[in-house]
């Protein structure tokens, strides 16, 4: 008989504290496990499922791997590499007056220190737990250590260089990007 790990104690639910929270089980030691650690892993469940809803063939990979997901696309491994956010960031926190979605996209989240190589993924997905949308770029569309994304339902002024929305980053659109690039950058005969 296999034993369930339930966020929910037998006396229900509780509020949780930031940072990290014991998971109990009957017969077992405690497992800790952090805020950050159950953000991202929801973040790649809900990338994994959306890319298997559509029709591609994903599969997860374990720790210690420098991307979370990876798509068989036919010919080759495209590796994702996933960021979640629970909710935008409100705008008084930014000293704006509209609230984004802001992804950091260095190695262990917004406090890592490290950036990625881009030879670590090809593919970049962004998740807002709270709505549950995916933003996917190639590798090859991010030069920076953050990205805002834009609230849907949301009216913002015309003012930035680089506006960001949900709708215009499929994963299809992503894959098609990095493929290009890729074979603009190889050399005759290759692929």
């Amino acid at each position: 008989m296999s034993k369930q790990l339930s966020l929910l104690g037998d006396d229900g639910p509780k509020r949780r504290r930031r940072g990290s929270h014991q998971l109990n089980t009957p017969g077992s030691k405690d497992i800790r496990v952090s805020r950050e650690m159950e953000v991202g892993r929801a973040g790649e469940y809900l990338v994994l499922s959306d890319l298997l809803i559509s029709g591609w063939v994903a599969y997860p990979t374990g720790q210690g791997v420098p991307y979370d997901i990876a798509v068989d696309i036919g010919h080759r491994i495209v590796r994702v590499q996933v960021k979640s956010t629970m909710m935008p960031k409100s705008a008084g926190s930014m000293n704006r007056k509209t609230p984004l979605y802001i992804f950091s996209t260095k190695r262990a989240g917004k406090e890592g220190k490290r950036k990625y190589a881009v030879d670590e993924f090809d593919i970049l997905a962004l998740v807002a737990l709270d709505r549950r949308l995916i933003a996917y770029y190639s590798i090859w569309e991010n030069s920076r250590d953050l990205i805002a994304i834009r609230v849907p339902g949301i009216f913002y002024y015309d003012c930035g260089v680089k506006s960001r929305h949900f709708e215009d980053a499929r994963f299809d659109v992503a894959l098609k990007t990095m493929l290009d690039v890729e074979s603009e950058h190889s050399p005759a005969g290759e692929r």
